[in-house]
């Protein structure tokens, strides 16, 4: 009786990854607001710039998340390697930020080095939708411009041979 409740005792309880979780869904959440928006958006002015503060918001998110957690697991970034000089979570933050279309996929999947789950194949999925939906809208929108100004044009053209 007593063995079986060491056993019970002793299986380490998995851990609910929060800050991972919110790294691989936040381009997700960004896909879809990026999605419910263009349905409901009829400038095109405002939706542009929109994609791109959306597109900002969300690598300035995942980068701060980043950079939590890589401080929670201890990860540590060697400046001099001879000397075993490391920065702090100031130049993680930058380097996140800068390279993030290298570093963020890289850091996610050497995550699981440092004690928490390498998450680079949901991420993957996670970052395709929201790169494929950003450019997607704001291919349709550069479309919907061309289309617009031509229009325009054309009734200009129209008026003046009048």
């Amino acid at each position: 009786m007593e063995e079986s409740k060491r056993t019970e005792s002793s299986i380490p309880a998995k851990k609910i990854d929060i800050i991972g979780f919110l790294m691989v869904i936040s381009p997700l959440i960004s896909s879809i607001f990026l999605w419910y928006w263009f349905l409901y958006i009829d400038v095109i002015v405002v939706m542009t710039q929109y994609i791109f503060v959306v597109l900002a918001l969300t690598v300035l998110f995942t980068t701060i998340l980043a950079t939590i957690d890589s401080h929670r697991l201890g990860l540590k970034v060697r400046i001099f390697g001879k000397k075993e000089i490391y920065g702090g979570s100031f130049l993680k933050f930058f380097i996140f930020l800068l390279l993030w279309m290298y570093s963020y996929p890289v850091y996610l999947f050497r995550r699981g080095k440092y004690g928490g789950r390498n998450l680079l194949y949901p991420m993957i999925f996670s970052i395709v939708i929201f790169i494929i939906s950003s450019s997607y809208i704001y291919y349709a929108l550069e479309l919907r411009y061309v289309e617009e100004d031509a229009l325009q044009r054309r009734k200009l053209y129209h008026r003046n041979t009048r």
